[in-house]
């Protein structure tokens, strides 16, 4: 027992060293990117030896979840309804490419055509490693290598993408310089800052509803239900529940009127540093530096699919309007709740991000895995006829 604790303690004291360590060069989102640099860089040198407990991780998700609904107003839930068809077809596009994608990385290097659509899907590597342990044809193995790749590619390259999409260079040391003075937060050029250094939140809605009469201690005496909606989301399986729970929770409470407390920026700053630290203990660097002949090819296609995501950005952002970051991060192939950490850090329209992440995510999830598994099982059975007539 005593020596997991001392994991735990030389986990963060890595996690927070990168934390500062990013702050002090003026980097993007230094407490998550540098924490989990530092973390992963520990997993690499010293395998086994870095532990986070998952309950610090979620609790740091369930943070930035607070934020983001506390955000809410009722006109922001009307333009999710009314962006729903959008974002459904957003969803099965990006399947799509995501499997063609897939496809040619397996025709490219050998691999089945199970283990190339799989380990190309955003879904999560975990589920997806799961999922490849339920189909035949595919090596789980292989998948994690590919879904590792895609984890570390989309981890720092949309976030610096996303920080010069917002306002070049001045949103990079911005951003990082907001989260190394303790707050989180930068907009434009002109300095509007989604979440300020003094702690002020987003949490007060200027809309009318039913409940904006309650006084302000009602707010500070709902606070359990955070850690309520995100263990109730857990027991359903809702996907991403930890993230998905809380944010609908606090969500529908504020688009009414609630009035839920702001946040202090030392706590998002905290939760920010074990978001990284869970993301860095996550990934395995090893995987690709002791296979050589799929590392570089996973690396180059998730490159490929980031590239896809700033065209599709810059096209949207030109036809439908809306800022490139905001575009970039709704379809980043990256996890739900570092996209909407990074939205908010750059005062990107989280509303926007979170819903088409969300939207993705589910698709992925719930419709994907069946129509994979069908896909997979006709091909299969195809294969088999045809080896059966050649005898």
């Amino acid at each position: 027992m005593e020596r997991a604790y001392w994991k735990v303690l030389t986990t963060f004291a890595a996690g927070a060293a990168g934390g500062g360590l990013f702050a002090m060069l003026g980097l993007p989102l230094p407490w998550i990117l540098g924490a989990a640099f530092a973390v992963m860089v520990l997993n690499t040198v010293r395998p086994g030896l870095a532990a986070w407990p998952r309950l610090m991780g979620d609790a740091g998700v369930a943070v930035v979840a607070y934020v983001l609904g506390s955000a809410m107003t009722f006109e922001t839930v009307r333009t999710i309804a009314q962006g729903l068809p959008a974002m459904l077809l957003a969803a099965a596009l990006w399947t799509a490419v995501c499997t063609a994608i897939g496809l040619l990385f397996a025709k490219a290097t050998g691999l089945s055509v199970q283990d190339g659509v799989l380990g190309s899907m955003p879904g999560g590597l975990t589920q997806m490693v799961l999922l490849a342990d339920q189909m035949r044809g595919a090596d789980a193995g292989i998948v994690a290598i590919m879904q590792t790749s895609r984890l570390i590619v989309v981890l720092y390259m949309v976030p610096f993408l996303a920080a010069l999409f917002a306002g070049g260079p001045a949103a990079l040391g911005g951003a990082a310089g907001a989260a190394a003075g303790g707050g989180i937060g930068i907009g434009a050029d002109d300095g509007t800052a989604g979440i300020a250094a003094d702690g002020v939140a987003a949490a007060a809605s200027a809309a009318d509803g039913v409940w904006t009469g309650l006084p302000p201690w009602a707010g500070y005496a709902a606070l359990p239900l955070v850690p309520l909606a995100a263990w109730l989301a857990r027991r359903i399986h809702l996907p991403a529940g930890e993230f998905l729970g809380p944010v609908l929770a606090v969500g529908a409470l504020a688009a009414a009127g609630f009035p839920w407390p702001s946040m202090p920026a030392v706590l998002l700053a905290a939760a920010q540093l074990a978001i990284g630290i869970y993301i860095g203990q996550r990934v395995q660097p090893r995987i690709l530096l002791t296979n050589r002949r799929f590392g570089p090819l996973s690396l180059l296609s998730a490159c490929l699919l980031v590239a896809l995501t700033a065209l599709a950005a810059w096209g949207l952002s030109a036809a439908a309007g809306g800022s490139v970051a905001t575009w970039f991060l709704a379809l980043a192939p990256g996890g739900l709740g570092e996209m909407a950490v990074t939205a908010l850090v750059l005062d990107a329209d989280e509303s926007r991000v979170t819903a088409y992440q969300l939207c993705r995510l589910l698709f992925v999830l719930l419709a994907a895995p069946p129509l994979l598994k069908l896909a997979f099982d006709r091909g299969n059975r195809k294969t088999a006829r045809a080896v059966s007539e050649r005898r």
